[in-house]
C-alpha cells in the first residue's frame, strides 16, 4: 500500500467513501497538523525537518472516517507564508475547508490570505475550528469567538459553523467530526464525466513497483491499463496500478485522493506541477484568456501564477469587458488548462495575492476580442462553444480540440454542436474529422471567392477560368482544402460559379479577347497558318505584330483554348490543320516503313531538326507515337 508505506496516510477500516476532499487553512502554528492527528491518528508531518522544527513545510495527506461511516480525503497545508506555494498546491483540490484559528491568537495575516485564496479558487463551503482552547480562559475564548465572527462576516464562511476544540485533550473533536459529516452529506461530489485530469502533487518510487504519482482527481475517471500522458513533459505511459485512499482499485474517480503507478517511468521523468491525462488529448499552452477577480491592481511586469499544483511566471494584459476584468495571460512555462479552471496570481516581490483567475480560453488563436470574450463569459454553453469556434478563425477547429478546451468530449458537447449546426451558427466542413468553422467566416470566404473569380476575369478576360489552387492561394489566410472545396460546392449549387475543365468561373462567363486583341488574334492565326510547319517563335510573332510578349502569350493561349491552335512547346504553336496534317504524314510513313527516325521528318514535312525534335516530343506526349531506342513507332493514339 503505497501511500501507507510512504506516508502512513490512510486507515483501511472504512469500506465506503465520499468523493470529497477536506483541506485545512490558517496561520502558521495554529494547530492544523495537530488537529488532523487528533481526528485521524495520523501525523501528516512526515519529513524529518518538519518533526524537528514543529513546522509544516510540505503538503500532508490522510483520510478521515466520519460518524456515518463515510470516508473522505484530508489535505493538510503549511501555514507559514514562506510555503504559500505548497498551500496553493494543496488548496487547488479542496472541496470543503477547515479554517483553523488558534484561540490564543485569533485571526492573523495568513488566516486572511488563506481564506482569500480559498474564495478565489471557488471553494464555497467550510467549517471554522477554534483550536488551543485549553490554553485560554473563558474571557479570551469569548474574544476569540467575536474576532472570528467579525472576520467571517466578510467572507464566504459568514454562515459556517464554529467549533471549539482542543487537540491536546480531545475536547470538541467528536462534535467537529459530526459537523463535518453533516457538511459532507450536503456537498455535491465532483463530476465524473469529462476527460480525466490528475494534477500531480507528489512523486516517489517504491521498490518492486516503480514510479508512483499522487494527486486529487480533478474530474473524470482513470482505469487500470489505460494509456496516459504526462504533460507538459510529453511522455506517454500506462497505468499499471491504482490506489484510492490506500485501497487497490481498478479505477479512480473525480474527487478521490489517488495514487497511480506509471509503467515505464523513472522518478526523474516527472515532478510535482505536471498533469497526468489521457494520451493524445491535451496540448500544453503558454497563452490563455481568463476572467480575473482582482484583489489589488497589478503592476506591469511578471507575476507568479499558481495553476493546479504548479507554480510558474508570466505576464498579463488586462481588458475591461462590460465591467469585468479579462486578461490575456502569457506564461513562461506551459500548462494544461481547460475552460473553467481556476488559478491564483501573486506578485513576485513583495509577495501577496493579486487575483484569482478562471480560464475562458486555454489556447486562443486570434488577437484578443471583446466579442469572443463575451461569448466565453456567458453561462450558456452554446455561446461558449460558438465563441471558441469563432476564435479559431478560418482555419477551423476539430471536435477533438473543442473537447480539450472544455475537458469534455461527451454528450453535452455533442448536443451543443448539433444545436449550433442546426441554427446555422457554425459550419461542419469535414465530417470525417469533425472540423467546424464559424458561420460568418464561411460567408466572408464565399464573398472573397466570388471577388477573386471576378478579379481574375477582369485581369484575364481571355481565360476560361482560374484554377482551384490559384484561387485558394489568392484567399487570405490558410484555408483548409476541405473547407475550400465545401465553399466552392455551395457556390456551385447556388449557381454563382461553375467549373469548366480546370477552371473556376462565374456562371455564364464567356472568355473573349475584346475587339482590339481579337483583331491581333486573327492576324496571329493568319501568320501561323501561312507558316505551315515552320511557324515563327512567340517572341518573333510578337515583334512582327508589334505587341507586348505577355499580350502575345495571352492571345495564343486564348486561341489554343478555342481549339484553333496547339501548343507544341513553350514558344512553338501550330494550327489545328497543321497538327492534323502532321499526324497523317507520320502515320503513313510509319505504316510504310515500320518506324520513323528524326531525320525522316525533313523528308515527310520538310523541316529541320530544330522543328523535328519538338514535333516528335509532342507526338510522344499525346501518345500518338512511342519512342523505341532512337526511332518512333505508332502509339495508342496513332
Amino acid at each position: 500500500m503505497w501511500e501507507l508505506t510512504i506516508c502512513r496516510e490512510y486507515d483501511l477500516t472504512v469500506t465506503t467513501m465520499k468523493r470529497i476532499v477536506i483541506g485545512t487553512a490558517g496561520h502558521v502554528d495554529h494547530g492544523k497538523t495537530s488537529l488532523i492527528k487528533a481526528m485521524t491518528g495520523v501525523n501528516c508531518d512526515r519529513l524529518k525537518e518538519e518533526k524537528q522544527r514543529g513546522l509544516t513545510i510540505e503538503l500532508g495527506f490522510t483520510s478521515l472516517e466520519l460518524p456515518s461511516g463515510e470516508k473522505v480525503g484530508v489535505v493538510d497545508v503549511p501555514g507559514h507564508v514562506r510555503f504559500i506555494r505548497h498551500m496553493l498546491s494543496g488548496a487547488s483540490g479542496i472541496d470543503l475547508v477547515m479554517l483553523v484559528v488558534a484561540a490564543d491568537e485569533g485571526v492573523m495575516p495568513q488566516t486572511v490570505e488563506h481564506i482569500q485564496i480559498c474564495s478565489l479558487l471557488g471553494i464555497q463551503r467550510g467549517v471554522v475550528v477554534l483550536t488551543k482552547t485549553d490554553m485560554v480562559d473563558d474571557d479570551l475564548l469569548e474574544l476569540a469567538y467575536a474576532d472570528i465572527q467579525d472576520f467571517m462576516s466578510r467572507t464566504f464562511l459568514k454562515d459556517a459553523p464554529i467549533v471549539a476544540v482542543s487537540s491536546a485533550t480531545g475536547k470538541g473533536i467528536d462534535e467537529l467530526k459530526q459537523i463535518l459529516d453533516e457538511q459532507v452529506r450536503s456537498l455535491e461530489e465532483r463530476r465524473i464525466t469529462g476527460i480525466p485530469v490528475l494534477p500531480v502533487d507528489r512523486v516517489f518510487t517504491i521498490k518492486g513497483f516503480g514510479t508512483v504519482v499522487t494527486g486529487t482527481m480533478k474530474q473524470g475517471v482513470f482505469e487500470e491499463d489505460q494509456e496516459v500522458e504526462v504533460l507538459p513533459a510529453g511522455r506517454k505511459a500506462r497505468v499499471r496500478n491504482i490506489q484510492v485512499h490506500g485501497h487497490d482499485a481498478d479505477r479512480a474517480m473525480a474527487g478521490m485522493r489517488t495514487a497511480i503507478n506509471l509503467q515505464g517511468f523513472s522518478r526523474e521523468d516527472i515532478e510535482r506541477g505536471q498533469w497526468v491525462v489521457p494520451a493524445g488529448v491535451f496540448k500544453p499552452t503558454r497563452l490563455l484568456d481568463a476572467r480575473l477577480d482582482l484583489m489589488a491592481k497589478p503592476r506591469k511586469g511578471e507575476v507568479k501564477i499558481h495553476f493546479g499544483t504548479s507554480e510558474l511566471t508570466g505576464e498579463m494584459s488586462l481588458h475591461d469587458v462590460d465591467g469585468l476584468d479579462v486578461a490575456r495571460m502569457r506564461l513562461k512555462e506551459p500548462v494544461i488548462a481547460a475552460f473553467g479552471d481556476r488559478f491564483i496570481i501573486r506578485s513576485i516581490s513583495p509577495s501577496h495575492t493579486l487575483a484569482g483567475g478562471t480560464v475562458l480560453n486555454p489556447s486562443p488563436h486570434r488577437r484578443f476580442s471583446e466579442d469572443i470574450a463575451r461569448d466565453l463569459l456567458s453561462s450558456d454553453r452554446l455561446r461558449q462553444v460558438a465563441g471558441v469556434v469563432r476564435d479559431a478563425g478560418v482555419r477551423g477547429i476539430s471536435k477533438k480540440e473543442l473537447a480539450a478546451v472544455f475537458a469534455d468530449g461527451g454528450s453535452s458537447l455533442d448536443k451543443a454542436l448539433a444545436e449550433l449546426l442546426s441554427s446555422g451558427q457554425i459550419v461542419r466542413f469535414d465530417p470525417n474529422n469533425d472540423l467546424y468553422v464559424f458561420e460568418s467566416y464561411a460567408f466572408s470566404l464565399k464573398d472573397l471567392i466570388l471577388e477573386k473569380v471576378k478579379e481574375y476575369h477582369k485581369d484575364h478576360a481571355s481565360s476560361s477560368g482560374i484554377s482551384r489552387e490559384h484561387l485558394r492561394s489568392a484567399l487570405k489566410g490558410s484555408v483548409d482544402p476541405k473547407l475550400f472545396h465545401k465553399l466552392l460546392t455551395d457556390l456551385m449549387k447556388r449557381g454563382e460559379i461553375e467549373e469548366v475543365g480546370p477552371g473556376i468561373r462565374e456562371k455564364g462567363f464567356s472568355p473573349s479577347l475584346g475587339d482590339a486583341m481579337g483583331a491581333v488574334g486573327e492576324k496571329a492565326y493568319a501568320v501561323l497558318s501561312a507558316s505551315g510547319f515552320e511557324s515563327p517563335r512567340v517572341q518573333e510573332l510578337a515583334e512582327r505584330l508589334s505587341i507586348d510578349l505577355k499580350q502575345m502569350e495571352e492571345v495564343l493561349g486564348f486561341l489554343t483554348r478555342q481549339g484553333r491552335l496547339t501548343k507544341i512547346k513553350d514558344d512553338v504553336y501550330l494550327t489545328e490543320a497543321a497538327v492534323t496534317r502532321l499526324k497523317e504524314e507520320v502515320r503513313l510513313f510509319i505504316r510504310e516503313h515500320d518506324s520513323l527516325a528524326p531525320a525522316d521528318m525533313k523528308q515527310i514535312i520538310g523541316v529541320s531538326r530544330k522543328y523535328a525534335i519538338p514535333f516528335l516530343e509532342y507526338l510522344d506526349r499525346v501518345r500518338f507515337t512511342v519512342r523505341v531506342d532512337n526511332v518512333r513507332k505508332l502509339g495508342i493514339g496513332g
